[in-house]
């Protein structure tokens, strides 16, 4: 990574000091580092999704260059290529399928890489990934990439290959010809180091070691050229020198660690010309661990590896700001500490959240389990539900919910555990949360039936408002208010209603129309007051995020109240809270759009879908609010200003439910084969939605109500479609109407 422009100046400026002290001799130079045996799968194991977790947890901890991780390593790299080249054609976007293909080359050690062990997926991965590294202008990464898809490839494909790889390399020459030797020597190195990172060969590490020692020497040689003639080098070479000095030294050893070969990286920082790039630290925790491999000399080499924040100060801050290779030096002691004891929660933890962030979420649960079994106190458990949470968090944001269902199951174990009396009260997250979460995945997908089973058995743990609201939704759409109202009345004493205001309203609202579709208007009206007294206390009393949150609610609130002004207002409001919260912004134009198109407000509609481009949201909420437009300038029989056209026209249909909404947006395709397409409950209920609200749209209102009561009564109990369909429904019945009670002060 380069320096960047203020840090020059920072090193040019106070460093050259530093640059004057001396260096001890060159040390001798040893060969290069152990490698790991080859050895191909005799008897592949066969895995699935669901067997992922389970295999990936027995492949850590099974012996380097045996048979069984051999066989293991087949399945588990075959089942992450497939899902990488998945990822990389829809399932979650280009970043999450170059981190599903770094996943897989991470977990391989040098001397493993052979045709048969990364699965038939392989090359259609690798393929996929080079084309948008090499767009990127990453040329180590894209030489690495493209050095394997040349062992995987067969021979008549073989000199298309040959030609991109003489192109980074004419490329490389080019680029590095004429700078500087220092900043020359750096930039080699940043591309062998890149390389070396995706490749998991010899020669990929015997590259990138020769290209360290040649940017730690040239560095060396530049201080000694000012020490003893002073002359003054170029700032830009001072400033590649420093960072050459600082950190090569940890460069080269994790060059190696990257295997977890303690050895490998004693030999190659021996053969460093000067013993000072190496801080005594890291050289004495990786003799220990050499001399003696155990989990917790394991662990001292993860600590020596980075400075203390004390010796930080002093240092380049992009020294050691090659993420990526931290990333994978980090990952290859882990994997050594684990696999010498999956125990030891620290190492774990390490494992688990580097496996999140390389695709392979739904497994750590799984990877956590030894380590919470042998120390089931209050804080492993807590911090192994943490994770089994953001493993599901990071399935769902990929949109991936068997993803998610996958990341739950594994963390049975865990769930029992945190099940046990003497943890009650102390675990934060507890149990009851983590069911919470996947029944509110469940409730969304459209699952109801399910997420009713994990919704009961987490507010039969743990007693929480936000649960009592989302299984009174469900039996609103089963048809039982009375079911939901008692729900609801047990969740205002909710700890964390009580704590949540926007909560407390929300419950108090859906307690006032509940009360209302039952007949009674005069009994709704006191929840509501009691709803937009407290919530415009609130208002004022709130955090940026919270207040969003309140004024939404309080928009829904006076809506029914029929203060049409008022309910906008708020909505101007709660998008003036968080300007640049995404999330919030998202939730608060989504509400505002579609205020507007119940209303039939196109001016308001456009207005929105203006400001959710500007905010750059994603396409995800963008093709909703696109369509809420374009429904309404054809239903109101007005051309459309282009704003929606363009958002369809920017998200392709590559099969994902995104592409299918944008193409019938579009035109592209009629509401039955959006239907058609539906795969889930809740895609179902958003695309019977659409297909009557663009019947409308095109001045077909007969049944027009049966329509949207097939909506109301669909999966999807939780989409905002189906709150529209209930609105269009009920129309100004829906309003109590009244004055404010009074009071209450609104701006």
């Amino acid at each position: 990574m380069r320096p960047s422009d203020s840090f020059v100046s920072l090193v040019f400026s106070g460093l050259l000091a530093t640059f004057s002290v001396g260096c001890g001799g060159a040390a001798s130079g040893a060969s290069p580092g152990a490698r790991h045996g080859e050895r191909t799968a005799k008897n592949p194991i066969s895995v699935s999704d669901d067997q992922f977790a389970a295999s990936l947890h027995e492949l850590l901890l099974s012996t380097p260059g045996s048979a069984a991780r051999a066989n293991l390593l087949a399945g588990v790299e075959a089942r992450q290529m497939d899902r990488a080249l998945a990822r990389f054609h829809g399932e979650g976007g280009d970043d999450r399928g170059l981190a599903s293909l770094l996943g897989a080359l991470y977990l391989l050690k040098t001397g493993e890489l052979n045709e048969s062990v990364l699965g038939p997926s392989a090359r259609g991965a690798l393929t996929e990934a080079s084309v948008r590294l090499a767009a990127r202008g990453d040329e180590g990464r894209a030489r690495a990439v493209y050095e394997m898809l040349l062992r995987l490839s067969p021979d008549e494909v073989k000199p298309q290959i040959k030609a991109h790889l003489d192109a980074i390399a004419a490329w490389t020459r080019d680029e590095t010809a004429s700078g500087p030797a220092t900043v020359t020597a750096g930039e080699l190195e940043n591309a062998a180091v890149a390389r070396r990172l995706l490749e998991p060969s010899e020669e990929a590490l015997d590259e990138a070691t020769k290209a360290v020692l040649a940017w730690i020497e040239r560095a060396i040689d530049l201080q000694t050229l000012y020490r003893e003639k002073h002359v003054h080098p170029a700032r830009e070479e001072v400033a590649e020198a420093v960072r050459a000095l600082q950190s090569g030294g940890t460069v080269l050893a994790a060059l190696y660690l990257r295997d977890g070969n303690a050895a490998g990286a004693l030999r190659a920082i021996g053969r460093a010309p000067s013993h000072e790039v190496v801080r005594p630290e890291l050289a004495a925790a990786l003799t220990a661990a050499r001399d003696k491999p155990d989990a917790a000399r394991w662990l001292d080499v993860l600590h020596a590896l980075t400075p203390s924040a004390q010796d930080r100060e002093h240092e380049d801050e992009e020294a050691l700001e090659d993420r990526e290779l931290l990333r994978a030096a980090t990952f290859g002691i882990a994997l050594e500490s684990y696999r010498l004891d999956p125990t030891q929660p620290e190492t774990a933890a390490l494992v688990a959240a580097v496996m999140q962030d390389l695709g392979m979420a739904d497994a750590t649960p799984a990877i956590v389990t030894d380590s919470t079994k042998a120390h089931p106190d209050a804080r492993t458990v807590s911090g192994a539900l943490a994770i089994t949470m953001r493993a599901m968090a990071t399935e769902v944001d990929a949109d991936n919910s068997d993803g998610a269902r996958r990341a739950f199951a594994a963390a049975a174990s865990l769930l029992a555990l945190a099940g046990k009396k003497e943890l009650a009260g102390q675990l934060q997250p507890s149990g009851a949360r983590v069911r919470a979460m996947m029944g509110e995945i469940e409730l969304q997908q459209g699952r109801l039936d399910i997420a009713r089973r994990l919704l009961t058995d987490s507010a039969s743990e743990e007693k929480s408002g936000s649960v009592m609201l989302f299984l009174s939704r469900i039996d609103r759409h089963d048809n039982k208010p009375q079911n939901a109202l008692e729900s609801l009345r047990d969740a205002l004493s909710a700890p964390d209603t009580e704590k949540d205001p926007a909560l407390r309203g929300e419950v108090l609202l859906m307690i006032s129309d509940l009360t209302r579709e039952k007949g009674d208007v005069s009994a709704a009206k006191k929840p509501l007051d009691d709803a937009v007294k407290e919530l415009a206390v609130a208002r004022t009393t709130s955090g940026a995020d919270e207040r969003a949150r309140v004024e939404r609610v309080l928009s829904r609130v006076l809506d029914r109240f029929g203060a049409a002004q008022g309910a906008q207002q708020a909505l101007e409001r709660a998008f003036e809270a968080t300007p640049h919260d995404k999330h919030q912004i998202a939730a608060t134009l989504g509400q505002l759009i579609a205020r507007a198109y119940v209303r039939g407000d196109l001016p308001g509609a456009r207005d929105g879908l203006a400001r959710a481009l500007s905010a750059e949201l994603d396409a995800d909420d963008l093709v909703y609010y696109a369509l809420w437009v374009r429904l309404l300038e054809r239903q109101l029989q007005k051309p459309t200003d282009g704003a929606a056209v363009r958002v369809f026209a920017s998200i392709v249909d590559d099969g994902r439910w995104t592409g299918r909404l944008a193409a019938f947006g579009s035109g592209k395709i009629r509401a039955d084969a959006l239907v058609a397409s539906a795969k889930t409950p809740t895609q179902k209920t958003e695309a019977l939605f659409y297909a009557a609200m663009d019947r409308r749209a095109a001045g077909d209102a007969k049944g027009l109500d049966s329509a949207l009561q097939e909506v109301v009564a669909g999966g999807g109990v939780d989409l905002m479609e189906v709150g529209i369909a209930r609105e269009i429904l009920t129309g100004p019945s829906a309003q109590i109407g009244g004055p404010l009670p009074s009071g209450v002060a609104l701006p």
